[in-house]
């Protein structure tokens, strides 16, 4: 496994929700994952912070409409890829090639 960067932090990890292809990446030395889309602008969905306790979405403003926040499906599938990276991030870290 090779470790990749999006905008100088370590990409964690990808997800397609809802046709979307969605990537999870590391704010170093922080418990929080940023959240963009691979291919749309705007490209930030938001960050999940929190990891380390009771994790939450930061939403970005400009996707708001997205993560349709009447309808908890995308928000709930984005916390919980972000909460199952985190949780297997030293490993995933101890494997990578560089």
């Amino acid at each position: 496994m090779r470790l990749h960067f999006i905008d100088h932090y370590p990409l964690l990890g990808t997800v397609d929700i809802d046709g979307f292809e969605v990537h999870f990446a590391w704010v170093w030395d922080q418990p929080c994952l940023r959240v963009t889309f691979a291919e749309n602008t705007p490209a930030l969905i938001g960050r999940v912070t929190h990891l380390d306790g009771l994790p939450r979405l930061v939403a970005a403003p400009e996707n708001l409409a997205w993560l349709c926040h009447d309808d908890p499906a995308r928000t709930l599938a984005v916390l919980d890829h972000a909460v199952d990276l985190w949780r297997r991030k030293e490993w995933m870290l101890r494997t990578c090639e560089g």
